[in-house]
């Protein structure tokens, strides 16, 4: 398409009869008018069902950009105080301080506090129980009045977890405790079980999730290990055959005479075979003793036992642990610079909305020009690795096409630049990228080569039929010569 895009009128030209006399004269719009009615010409409908490749780009672009990170904060109302508040990290830091204190109470509540009901308890206990279910309660309403339509806090799924633990805690420091008292009777005892109490406060231990989500690095921890799943799967169920095949051998092996001490105790059957290989052979508790009770009754068993050992506890033991460091490091670094890009990405768009001049989402070349001149926006590259100054050699690259300035979409434009990342290593995307380029510039060059070779084509044979013409003249008008 391209090919004959660019190639086509001028293959036409060249098979046209040459009039003399006449030079073709078309400017560079006239040429492009020319070359897209040819193209039209050749191909009534493309492939992709598109005229323009650069619609091709934008449509497999937009297909293949992701989505935006889900925030709770975009449900908020724009202004007012429960916003603020919800919005504020000095709020969300409290929260945090209060959920780990409240854990660590519970191991001191369990440790000191006798009572199973709480009105029998200790007044401390008494009083800072009802400070986390108040603290909690306000939580939850000052968050759910942040939201700027109230049905949409039943799409956060955080807002309803938290909503059903402060639930249950008001259930059990409030309303079990108020009708316990009203109606002269022991809270604890409403539920008919103690154990029931114990449960609904160890679910509060749950809170302590928001924690690890507050915490990026050990949510990269824990999507590494759910990374990782599918391979430690595989890993255990080798681990599992090898006992399973090794438990086999020594239950047939010790079943004969002089072998019936280590049987009875560690071989029995091929459960308990497998148990002990496990036990002692990969985890390696008291292996020692172990390795001797077999020793003293059969050789080959220990041999055995030894082979199992390295293939268990050395070999895909320590295939696991590779397996889990391979995964999480992979994951980890994913996750880093997935985090970076969100963070390059919202400091721009914040910064081009404030010098977005003509308002149209677009990026121009005299506004690439003024982010660059924004020190958070230099500060957001280089922690990108991008290299502010380099940047600058790379504005005709992006804003320049065919000679004339062009404005970028912002997806588009942060694309381009997280692309000259230090990190980055070249890929096939970018040679061909590069081939694109140059092929562009040679095209262009071996176009305007040919016209001017055609031009010259035509302008030598006008100076021919000229010269042929002169010297008829000048032939006619030469005297003739008397015969002797």
């Amino acid at each position: 398409y391209v090919s004959a895009a660019r190639h086509g009128p001028f293959v036409k030209n060249a098979m046209q009869p040459t009039i003399p006399g006449s030079v073709p004269e078309q400017d560079d719009k006239g040429r492009e008018e020319a070359t897209a009615a040819a193209a039209r010409s050749s191909y009534g409908t493309d492939v992709f069902g598109f005229r323009d490749p650069e619609l091709i780009k934008q449509k497999v672009r937009s297909s293949l950009l992701r989505e935006k990170p889900y925030s709770v904060l975009d449900l908020y109302f724009a202004e007012g105080r429960a916003q603020a508040m919800a919005r504020s990290s000095i709020f969300e830091n409290i929260t945090l301080g209060v959920i780990a204190f409240n854990a660590i109470w519970m191991a001191i509540d369990a440790d000191h506090n006798k009572s199973q009901a709480l009105e029998n308890a200790h007044p401390i206990f008494i009083i800072v129980e009802n400070g986390f279910c108040f603290y909690f309660t306000f939580e939850v309403i000052v968050r759910f009045l942040a939201f700027k339509q109230k049905r949409t806090c039943m799409t956060d799924p955080w807002f309803v977890f938290d909503s059903l633990l402060v639930a249950m805690m008001i259930f059990e420091t409030w309303v079990l405790v108020i009708y316990g008292v009203a109606n002269g009777v022991l809270s604890s005892s409403l539920l008919g079980d103690a154990s029931m109490l114990r449960l609904l406060r160890l679910l509060r231990l749950a809170r302590l999730s928001r924690m690890v989500r507050s915490l990026p690095d050990l949510m990269i921890l824990i999507k590494g290990m759910g990374e990782a799943m599918k391979s430690v799967f595989y890993v255990m169920l080798l681990l599992i055959i090898i006992t399973y095949v090794f438990g086999i051998a020594m239950t047939q092996l010790t079943s004969g005479e002089g072998t019936e001490n280590i049987h009875e105790n560690y071989f029995k059957i091929v459960p308990l075979s497998m148990y002990s290989l496990l036990i002692y052979g990969t985890f390696l508790d008291d292996l020692s003793q172990f390795c001797d009770d077999i020793r003293a009754e059969s050789g080959f068993c220990l041999f055995l036992v030894f082979i199992f050992i390295a293939l268990a506890a050395m070999t895909v033991m320590n295939m696991l642990i590779g397996v889990l460091c391979e995964v999480v490091s992979a994951v980890t670094e994913v996750e880093k610079e997935e985090r970076l890009n969100i963070m390059v990405s919202d400091k721009m768009s914040g910064i081009l909305k404030t010098l977005d001049s003509d308002n149209n989402g677009q990026i121009s070349l005299d506004e690439f020009a003024m982010i660059l001149g924004v020190p958070e926006s230099v500060r957001a590259l280089k922690e990108v690795g991008i290299d502010p100054v380099g940047l600058v050699d790379f504005a005709e690259l992006f804003f320049v096409r065919e000679g004339k300035c062009v404005e970028l979409a912002f997806d588009e434009f942060m694309e381009m630049v997280l692309d000259l990342r230090d990190s980055n290593n070249a890929t096939v995307k970018d040679i061909m990228n590069l081939w694109k380029q140059t092929s562009r510039i040679f095209g262009d060059s071996n176009r305007e080569l040919k016209e001017l070779k055609e031009r010259s084509n035509k302008m030598d044979d006008q100076l021919a039929q000229l010269v042929s013409q002169v010297r008829r003249v000048v032939d006619a008008r030469k005297p003739s010569t008397p015969l002797v």
